[in-house]
């Protein structure tokens, strides 16, 4: 295997699992804050929409 053939291959090896990890703690960051209850979207009342005002 050539030099550039190496570098090549261990770049393309070091991208695959720095995505590979970053995926992973994205996941695991998500199942977390699931379980704390963290990140939820609450689910709005149109009929309370608090940013609307009356001043005319």
């Amino acid at each position: 295997m050539s030099e550039v053939a190496t570098v090549v291959t261990g770049w393309g090896i070091t991208i695959f699992v720095i995505a590979t990890y970053s995926i992973w703690v994205v996941s695991r960051g998500k199942a977390i804050g699931q379980e704390l209850g963290i990140g939820e979207m609450e689910q709005l009342d149109p009929r309370k929409d608090a940013g609307a005002t009356t001043d005319l």
